[in-house]
């Protein structure tokens, strides 16, 4: 095995379990803005936010062991009518706030959270087999 091979399983751990902590960062920021209608935006309040994965690829477009992340903003928003609010349109009184459901954020925390330690788990594992590789080697 080539040497820049050998830790390659560790490179595509390291890869997923950088794509989880992100899961769970924008699931977290998705929870702290649910209901907010402060524009932010090109006048549009806080949009829901989500982590779509993609099988990293050499340039022959075989798998090279690892996952990019792209965030993408949700376009979908809720509105109210409330034209007391600060935030209301003043011709409607209508309130925009981002599509953002709790529950299904903190599903997604959850998720996120045990493929992390899946990844973790399975980081240990390699790294048991690798020293018992070289401890193998050492005795011979």
């Amino acid at each position: 095995m080539p040497i820049d091979r050998l830790f390659a399983g560790t490179d595509a751990l390291a890869s997923a379990m950088s794509a989880e902590k992100l899961r769970m960062t924008v699931a977290a920021e998705n929870l702290a803005n649910a209901g907010s209608t402060a524009p932010v935006d090109g006048g549009q309040p806080y949009a829901r936010q989500r982590v779509v994965f993609e099988e990293v690829v050499d340039r022959l477009g075989r798998p090279a062991g690892g996952v990019a992340t792209t965030v993408v903003k949700s376009p979908r928003y809720e509105q109210r009518h409330d034209p007391d609010h600060p935030h209301a349109d003043p011709e409607t009184g209508m309130v925009t706030s981002a599509a953002i459901d709790p529950i299904l954020e903190l599903t997604d925390l959850m998720i996120a959270n045990r493929a992390y330690k899946a990844d973790v788990n399975a980081a240990k594992g390699l790294m048991r087999m690798h020293e018992q590789a070289l401890s193998l080697g050492g005795n011979g």
